[in-house]
């Protein structure tokens, strides 16, 4: 008995005679389960959406109001919730959209109720959890995975040229208190020179002055001062 053909020899996109999807999955294969948020009650409607919302994006998908009910004091108190894909798709030459953004009647279906017995606290219930579409891959521009490197670049060249401005500023302020160190060195110098010979010329002025004074005055006698004192 012959093997199956696609245990005998593999079959991959562009195969003679197989027919493949643009994903590479052949037609009529089911798309990958995309996860359903976790059913719970919040306190709020807000509270409600922001989390469902989350847990859709994380799995490819998105999930959006379909319609308000069951209104109490001119306040809804249902949602009806549907995949963002649901509904039927419109059909408009006016501009390409994003196929990922069609409609094709997802048959994903949820509701969002608040309950009295609840202390009107929200309850979330998943009522359809399939997809029948792939799973949304958020598009990545070569230039959206540069931005984070680029900004970090210009960051560090900023720092750069700061600390580098900054470090110029303190050598230049360095540079200027040496200059005024060394013109005070030089006035003290000059000054010291100066000093010199005026204490030279008065050294001198002293000298002349004293010299005659100790040349008129006549020198004691020791022997004539004794003898006058013995003849008193």
């Amino acid at each position: 008995m012959l093997a199956e053909p696609s245990q005998r020899y593999p079959l991959t996109p562009g195969s003679p005679g197989i027919t493949f999807m643009n994903n590479g999955t052949m037609p009529g294969t089911p798309p990958p389960i995309m996860a359903p948020p976790r059913e719970g009650i919040y306190r709020s409607f807000e509270d409600l959406m922001n989390s469902v919302q989350r847990s859709a994006k994380e799995q490819g998908y998105g999930i959006v109001k379909l319609r308000a009910s069951n209104y109490r004091d001119s306040k809804p108190t249902r949602y009806d919730l549907v995949c963002d894909r649901g509904g039927v798709k419109y059909q408009s030459t006016a501009k390409k959209r994003n196929p990922s953004t069609r409609k094709i009647d997802c048959p994903f279906r949820a509701k969002a109720v608040c309950e009295v017995q609840l202390g009107n606290q929200w309850r979330f219930v998943v009522q359809e959890e399939r997809h029948n579409h792939e799973a949304r891959v958020s598009p990545t521009t070569p230039s959206q995975e540069a931005a984070p490197i680029n900004s970090s670049i210009r960051s560090l060249t900023h720092k750069v040229e700061r600390l580098s401005h900054d470090l110029s500023s303190s050598m230049e302020y360095i540079r200027r208190t040496l200059e005024g160190i060394e013109k005070r060195l030089d006035n003290l110098d000059a000054r010291g020179g100066g000093y010199e010979p005026r204490f030279q010329h008065i050294e001198q002025r002293l000298q002349n002055v004293e010299g005659p004074r100790m040349d008129g005055m006549e020198m004691d006698d020791v022997e004539t001062r004794l003898l006058a004192s013995s003849i008193v």
